[in-house]
């Protein structure tokens, strides 16, 4: 368990991160992680200097800082997502970047694809980030959740064939092993046919819906409550499985800071 970070974790797939402080150890996760995290294992593996620590966050601040506030919001959330899923739940690996591949931006399509290294299932990821404002934690992370859902839904149900591109596209970055890469992208493929046929379903496909609330003055909901809204969202059956992730700080701040404060050592 990170210093700084407490995860509930229930047996009917839900987790519930709360992030009380950026403590050291969170930070050097964060630090041996961001490079594979934005271009992906097989770049990051590469010796160039675009691929190190700082020119990472250098491109990344380059995005941030021109994006309005509710999509600075959405990418510190995609960010913590990926370094803290992928820290604890290690039984899945990153099958797409976090940096867009086509444009100075953070990507279309799926915000990110999942490969279960045991049963070789893909799992999809849609993730909400939000404000509570005046709602309460637990509201907020359930109206997140519905959000991601419907988002993620739309998505796995559409003809569009950029957004299965995108996903092959993005395995062929991230996975190092060659064998592993054309299995990834010959399953996503596959889904793409379907999708182009008009025969894409929902139910077909594993989901990720991650919540990310910035609670400011409002109390962290509890572990407890979010697994009742995941249960909510599993019993709809609009998915082939579902897991739901909450992950819950007070702001982005501190988390930007950071960032910024190592491009600044630099």
């Amino acid at each position: 368990m990170l210093e700084g970070v407490e995860l509930e974790k229930s047996e009917t797939g839900s987790l519930c991160f709360t992030i009380e402080d950026i403590s050291n150890e969170l930070k050097d996760v964060i630090r041996a992680r961001l490079s594979e995290i934005c271009h992906g294992a097989a770049k990051a593996s590469r010796a160039s200097v675009i691929y190190s620590y700082k020119k990472t966050l250098t491109a990344f601040f380059e995005k941030f800082d021109t994006k309005s506030a509710d999509t600075q919001k959405g990418m510190i959330g995609e960010l913590l997502t990926h370094v803290l899923f992928l820290h604890y739940e290690d039984e899945f690996r990153a099958a797409s970047p976090f940096f867009n591949m086509e444009e100075d931006s953070i990507k279309k399509g799926f915000d990110l694809v999942l490969h279960h290294k045991g049963t070789s299932e893909i799992w999809f990821v849609e993730v909400k980030s939000g404000e509570c404002g005046v709602e309460t934690c637990i509201n907020k992370l359930g109206s997140l959740l519905s959000l991601a859902k419907n988002g993620l839904k739309t998505a796995l149900n559409s003809e569009r064939n950029t957004l299965w591109q995108n996903a092959v596209n993005g395995a062929s970055l991230v996975i190092q092993s060659s064998g592993l890469k054309s299995q990834i992208e010959t399953l996503l493929e596959s889904y793409n046919e379907k999708a182009v046929a008009g025969e894409s379903m929902s139910t077909d496909h594993n989901a990720v819906l991650v919540a990310v609330c910035f609670s400011g003055d409002q109390a962290f909901a509890t572990g407890a409550e979010f697994e009742g809204r995941h249960t909510t969202q599993k019993d709809m059956s609009e998915f082939r499985d579902l897991m739901s992730i909450a992950l819950q700080k007070d702001t982005i701040q501190s988390v930007v800071d950071f960032l910024r404060s190592e491009v600044d050592d630099g």
